[in-house]
């Protein structure tokens, strides 16, 4: 199903936007941005890897940071050559559970690193709509009600959810009995290790400034792309049209975020008379980004298994 919807769905915007077009958009790339764009994804996988180090700090299992950063492109290379978003993160807590001793601390971690991720781009697509919506700036990212009323909507589903996953151990304890024995002792042992994190505020709110800064460097890296491509889009644009591609892309019904990325990038930079087929482009291009810095997850992966 994931195979026919992104599938169905890229198809039809490729056809409409003209192949040829698009492959056109590409012989002008400018290669020293692009080389740029992938520098500063680099950066942003550093420190997230750092994020996660400070995570496992808190609970007293600390890494080096050297093995976190290569099980980040392992779980990179998962996500990117699996057919789903998450198996990457099942890979680093399986790694991580192997290495400490206990899956609960390594499946709480992964999963706090991921969540203040999906706050920070809450925080970010929420932010950048009231600074649109005000006196500002000059001019306004987005027009369309029925983008700005997706981009509120699915930001808010985002921090409600947050909010859930954080009151996750007080909900268990309290509607706990309501599940089955084999599903509440698994979910006991990670919403304890979860629990720990309260305790820790200073790291929370540090890994949230990071996560924020990880996803500057995110959306910074797609504004320096489209620059390659000659797209001179506000970069407002970028702070509302990035965070709601990776929302949406949680939803499982798309393959690695396949035909999401690609529709939402026409949407909102057809705003800004920017044509389908350079919007096109632009997506094609911050896939293959991720997808040539995911390959060093392959030899990562290449190398443990020799060992």
């Amino acid at each position: 199903m994931r195979l026919a919807v992104s599938g169905g769905l890229l198809g039809y915007l490729v056809w409409r936007a003209d192949p040829r077009m698009i492959w056109a958009q590409w012989q002008q790339a400018d290669l020293r941005l692009l080389l740029l764009a992938i520098v500063v994804q680099l950066g942003g996988i550093a420190l997230s890897s750092w994020k996660w180090s400070l995570l496992l700090q808190a609970n007293e299992r600390p890494q080096p940071y050297r093995w976190l950063l290569a099980t980040s492109f392992l779980g990179l290379f998962a996500n990117n050559f699996l057919p789903t978003s998450v198996g990457g993160d099942a890979m680093r807590v399986v790694a991580l559970g192997r290495k400490s001793g206990s899956y609960a601390q390594a499946s709480a971690s992964v999963f706090m690193e991921r969540l203040t991720g999906f706050l920070a781009l809450s925080l970010i697509a929420l932010g950048t709509l009231l600074v649109g919506a005000s006196a500002l700036v000059g001019s306004h990212p987005v027009t369309e009600p029925v983008l700005i009323t997706a981009t509120a909507g699915f930001a808010l589903v985002a921090l409600v959810a947050t909010g859930g996953a954080l009151a996750a151990p007080w909900l268990l304890r309290r509607f706990g009995h309501w599940l089955p024995e084999l599903v509440r002792q698994p979910l006991s042992t990670i919403a304890q290790a979860l629990d720990e994190y309260r305790h820790s505020r200073g790291t929370l709110l540090a890994v949230l400034v990071i996560s924020l800064l990880v996803h500057a460097l995110w959306i910074g890296m797609h504004i320096i792309a489209s620059r390659a491509l000659g797209i001179e889009a506000s970069w407002l644009i970028y702070l509302l049209m990035v965070p709601l591609t990776d929302i949406i892309g949680m939803v499982p019904i798309f393959f690695n975020n396949v035909g999401a990325r690609d529709l939402v990038f026409t949407l909102y930079l057809r705003q800004a008379g920017v044509p389908d087929a350079t919007a096109l482009a632009l997506a094609f291009t911050v896939f293959s980004i991720r997808l040539l810095i995911s390959l060093i997850g392959g030899v990562v992966l290449l190398v443990r298994s020799t060992k």
